[in-house]
């Protein structure tokens, strides 16, 4: 087959939906299909990740979601490649709704996979009058021949914005790639990998390890990402007087990345809203790393609570969070535990898994 995956978040923009986009289509040619990738102009080497990308013009000549692309030049890059499949990511930005639109128009077969969640995503009285209202927009989603969600969170969000079955089909990741080939548990490093944002919770974590460096004296965390909260989160570990158990590393390689995950003993997700699933989860399960969570949106559908992973919820999370922090660096059994029982549950996740299941479903809509 030769399919068109479709979006407006990729390289240089960093977050899940990029890292779906870029494994989804190395697991696609791998399997013998031909696989481009269409998004927006902006300056950055594509032959970085040894993928075909195709960008197009925006209206303001910015990478920003909310630029429109230009639809023209959406018509000739389907008209010239004539893909046989065209899946758009994220149901809600432009790139992804024009092709599912011209896909219509053309002929093409379409797919669309929701990969986000807004706060209160499943309280249907909010959203469902807010559809009515965006009336264009459940129409553009509409277009599509098959909708799919990376989780049941996000599954749940987008049926208040249409009438057709949506399918779950999570996220992946690569399992072996991560996979340390030997796990050691030190009792103080922790890790966070994602956005310095609010939504993520990062302004949380630094009260977290107050708590945690109370307990475990040389505990560290290391912050990976980078975001508009970064100079207010480096002020912060200042004023707090975390600056020997708190490092801020910035944007890494994967190569790099890879190894913080497998040298860590915990990795901490504290989100505040918004997860639709956690890539970051699968690479710390992947990585044989002990998670420690906030049980919200998908991150609840991947990890169960004291077997894989440990969750927490309702009042006081900042204070449950570093409690469950330091009870896996004081015990190292349970570390294991979690760490084998997580490792034999992410094999389900391996994009190998993953990308046969996309690709029966691209043969079911093209038949």
């Amino acid at each position: 087959m030769k399919i068109a995956l479709c979006s407006d978040y990729f390289y240089p923009k960093i977050g899940g939906i990029t890292v779906h986009i870029e494994n989804l289509a190395k697991a696609l040619e791998f399997r013998g299909h031909d696989v481009f990738i269409v998004t927006k102009k902006a300056n950055f080497d594509d032959n970085i990740h040894g993928l075909r990308v195709i960008r197009v013009k925006s209206l303001f000549r910015t990478s920003q979601t909310i630029d429109l692309p230009y639809t023209d030049e959406l018509v000739d890059v389907f008209r010239r490649e004539k893909p046989d499949i065209i899946h758009a990511h994220h149901a809600f930005s432009p790139v992804s709704l024009f092709s599912l639109a011209i896909g219509r128009k053309l002929g093409i077969k379409t797919v669309l996979t929701n990969h986000s969640i807004q706060f209160l995503y499943d309280v249907a009285y909010l959203w469902k009058p807010f559809s009515y209202l965006a009336f264009p927009l459940t129409q553009y989603i509409n277009y599509a021949d098959r909708i799919l969600a990376v989780s049941y969170a996000a599954a749940k969000f987008i049926s208040h914005f249409t009438d057709k079955d949506v399918m779950v089909i999570p996220n992946g990741v690569n399992v072996e790639e991560f996979t340390p080939s030997k796990k050691d548990f030190d009792g103080r490093s922790i890790l966070f990998v994602g956005r310095l944002v609010y939504r993520k919770g990062v302004h949380r974590l630094l009260n977290v390890m107050r708590y945690v460096v109370r307990e475990v004296k040389d505990a560290h965390l290391h912050m990976i990402g980078s975001g508009y909260l970064s100079s207010t989160i480096k002020f912060m570990v200042k004023s707090l007087n975390l600056q020997e158990n708190i490092t801020l590393i910035g944007s890494v390689d994967k190569r790099d990345l890879i190894e913080y995950y497998r040298r860590s003993h915990v990795f901490v997700l504290p989100s505040v809203f918004g997860e639709s699933f956690g890539i970051v989860i699968l690479e710390a399960m992947a990585s044989k790393t002990p998670v420690v969570a906030v049980a919200q949106g998908g991150i609840k559908e991947l990890l169960e609570n004291g077997e894989t992973g440990l969750l927490v919820e309702g009042e006081g999370l900042t204070k449950k969070l570093a409690e469950n922090i330091c009870l896996l660096l004081r015990d190292k059994a349970l570390s294991e535990k979690i760490s084998s029982n997580a490792y034999r549950e992410v094999q389900k996740y391996d994009w190998k898994v993953i990308a046969s299941m996309i690709e029966e479903v691209y043969e079911d809509v093209l038949s």
